[in-house]
């Protein structure tokens, strides 16, 4: 009788330390489901995943992309990766949901030019200086009147009508850039505000540069340049910030002729590094500007003309 009691109360205490054990390591896993749940809540991709989505949307390898910028941005209320990216054949923009790694949305353009397309708009660029030499020639009086404004409206005429080559060529002279130095080179003829122009864009030492030239007059229109994969400090090992009257004059010394007066800047922080950020306003021609604020090297710079 003595042992069955015995049996009976150490097959109860087994139950009871098993049953302790199971609750123990089923409310172990319990929580690190809920940790693990936690930690996954909205997680958001590294630009290097979303960069690796894009590219494969794009059905290309990373070899073959010879220029990229990423920036963080929204669109439709949501948080994305915007993504430009080029290669010899296309130029591609994506938008990446940073927190699914869904593409938003996706474009890309050829960047050679069929000769259908450019049949089309050599015509109508025709037709359009037809048209204007029939017409009285007021801007040929304010060419007169005007000396400072007769040099660059005196090759507006339908035989003065720059090439192709030219205008990759006033680009490069512009960007102080050899044609040999370029690891991709395209101009498109294109239409902006009424009147033909030549787009031109061109990937060099580091930077990407753009382009807009009046195709009758071989007039920069606009222009801008961005340093491709640039770092804080770019590896310079500075602590301190320049002061912003040093920015202004590094600054100042892009635009001959300008002064502090047609200076507007400040320090701002983009993409976790700082920058002077700022504009100058001078003879008919507004420049914009984003000045490492460790080093002082301008990363971003465009002018754009007024007309």
């Amino acid at each position: 009788m003595k042992f069955d009691f015995l049996k009976k109360f150490n097959a109860k205490i087994v139950t009871i330390v098993a049953l302790a054990v199971v609750l123990a390591v089923g409310g172990g896993t319990v929580l690190a489901i809920g940790t693990s749940s936690s930690n996954r809540e909205n997680p958001e991709l590294s630009e290097q995943e979303a960069k690796a989505a894009a590219f494969s949307h794009a059905g290309i390898a990373e070899d073959d992309v010879l220029a990229l910028q990423i920036s963080k941005g929204t669109e439709n209320g949501s948080p994305v990766y915007e993504i430009e990216f080029k290669t010899a054949e296309k130029s591609y923009d994506y938008d990446v949901v940073r927190n699914s790694g869904e593409i938003l949305r996706s474009s890309y353009d050829v960047i050679t030019q069929e000769k259908a397309v450019e049949t089309k708009e050599n015509t109508s660029s025709s037709s359009q200086t037809d048209t204007s030499s029939s017409t009285p020639s007021s801007e040929a009086t304010k060419a007169d009147t005007n000396p400072a404004s007769s040099q660059a409206t005196q090759p507006n005429s339908t035989s003065s009508a720059i090439t192709k080559d030219k205008a990759k060529s006033i680009a490069l002279q512009d960007a102080g850039v050899k044609e040999s130095d370029t690891q991709f080179l395209w101009v498109k003829e294109d239409y902006e505000d009424g009147r033909a122009v030549y787009d031109v864009e061109f990937y060099a030492n580091g930077t990407e540069y753009d382009y807009e030239i009046e195709k009758s007059s071989g007039r920069i229109l606009n222009s801008d340049y961005d340093i491709e994969h640039y770092s804080p400090n770019n590896g310079s090992g500075n602590t301190t910030t320049i002061s912003l009257e040093k920015a202004r004059s590094i600054a100042l010394a892009k635009v001959p002729g300008a002064s502090a007066s047609d200076v507007r800047i400040h320090l701002d922080r983009d993409d976790e590094r700082q920058i002077y950020e700022g504009e100058i306003y001078y003879n008919r021609m507004e420049y914009e500007f984003e000045i490492d604020a460790f080093t002082g090297n301008i990363i971003e710079w465009s002018k754009e003309r007024w007309d």
